[in-house]
């Protein structure tokens, strides 16, 4: 029998930055991830928008109490704050600002939520307005982690177990591969059996990946219809459809010094994919938006960009990073490039000798009009698609895809990278 010590409580705070992203500060369990994304602007939540925090990989994690910072800006603000755990509803209120808190106020955020005792592996939290408008500063949630022990880890392949156990406390076990067959590519490992196909992927881990198992677990292989994409940066065009990360950034600025920032957009638009069309004889190509199937362009002077058709030539370096070069003047040429160590895009002058390090990474994906299937007892016969991972509220389902999701909304497929 195996005694869990746990350690004093901690509390983590996760800050709201924009739509998409929480800044989480103080301390938080080894290896969580933790991804949000709100309908609306930033922290606002209107009538129908939905602000959803998810923290996963928490196995081993007491969870003692869940916090979200609110405040209205009208008397009437009113929502519904759900939280799950593992699938399991948690606490649930609905109600409106003066309910909740007695009075009415617009300038102070306060804490609205659920404490207990809680072990959990995946969190919720949502909040959905009704009437408008609530506003999210911040989630605190505070938690305890048990005491590392050495765990096995039961890896199950087509009803085939195998038991790995961690050679030593907090060693991990570096997962497997498992062959491709019958048209399916091993996808890696999922903590839930799929015994039927389904167009919404689990969370995965990657074979070859160190796992840091929180308690003896199972892990079930999962394969996908659809050839994952490799995260390997491309060194040359080939036939078929890329990543271009141009997503929260405008496409107009103001050169100053010869320099152009491009500013994020705000509120941000939901994510993009925009591919390239090669010419590989004369290496010039096209950036095209694959939702509105508008180009991204230049004017004539090279001075800033927008939505226009236009060629651009390329230049694949050493390290096998791209530069996209808007026009050539002498031994000038205007770049394309962003600084990966800032997030930040630029359009500059340089020579090709002076550039700067990073430019573009180029990454290849599949064609978006393929829904992947994914399956942990894969065969070419009985593929049904799902509604599964569907939205009621907005209706759009949204398909985790390796490095990417794949959004569909109305009938349109729209490729984005994951935060």
């Amino acid at each position: 029998m195996r005694v869990l010590l746990f350690l004093l409580s901690a509390v983590m705070t996760l800050t709201v930055q924009d739509k998409r992203t929480v800044k989480a500060e103080c301390a938080w369990p080894k290896d969580m991830k933790a991804t949000y994304y709100n309908t609306g602007s930033k922290g606002s939540v209107t009538s129908k928008d939905t602000a959803t925090l998810t923290l996963s990989r928490l196995d081993g994690v007491e969870v003692e109490k869940v916090l979200v910072y609110v405040r209205s800006n009208k008397s009437s603000g009113a929502g519904v704050i759900t939280m799950t755990a593992d699938g399991k509803q948690l606490y649930r209120n609905e109600g409106t600002y003066m309910e909740w808190f007695g009075a009415y106020n617009n300038t102070d955020y306060q804490p609205i939520g659920w404490s207990g005792e809680q072990t959990v592996s995946t969190l919720e939290v949502q909040v959905m307005g009704t009437t408008n408008s609530l506003h999210i500063e911040k989630y605190e949630i505070t938690w305890t982690e048990a005491q590392a022990q050495a765990y096995s880890v039961t890896l199950m392949t087509d009803g085939v177990s195998e038991v790995v156990q961690e050679t030593e406390v907090g060693s991990g076990i570096v997962l497997p591969k498992r062959a491709d067959k019958d048209g399916w590519f091993f996808a890696g490992w999922t903590s839930s059996e799929l015994t039927e196909a389904t167009d919404e992927q689990p969370e995965i881990w990657q074979a070859g990946e160190r796992y840091y198992p929180k308690k003896d677990v199972t892990l079930w292989a999962v394969w996908t219809d659809v050839e994952p994409p490799t995260g390997e940066r491309q060194a040359a065009p080939e036939d078929g459809y890329y990543v271009l990360e141009l997503f929260d950034y405008l496409l107009t600025g103001d050169v100053n010094n010869g320099l152009m920032k491009l500013e994020e957009r705000e509120p941000v638009d939901a994510g993009e994919l925009y591919y390239l069309d090669f010419n590989t004889a004369d290496t010039t190509c096209t950036i095209r938006n694959w939702a509105s199937n508008g180009y991204v362009g230049y004017n004539e002077t090279a001075t800033e960009l927008r939505q226009a058709e236009s060629v651009w030539h390329y230049s694949v370096l050493p390290d096998t990073t791209w530069l996209f070069i808007a026009k050539e003047e002498g031994d000038k040429v205007w770049i394309l490039y962003r600084k990966f160590e800032q997030e930040v895009v630029w359009l500059s002058d340089y020579t090709l000798g002076d550039h700067p390090k990073g430019a573009w990474r180029l990454y290849r994906v599949p064609d978006p009009e393929q829904t992947p299937m994914w399956w942990c007892h894969p065969n070419t016969e009985g593929v049904v698609l799902t509604n599964e991972g569907v939205n009621e509220l907005t209706n759009e389902r949204v398909i985790p895809w390796g490095p990417f999701e794949l959004v569909i909304k109305n009938g349109r497929k729209v490729l984005r990278i994951r935060e």
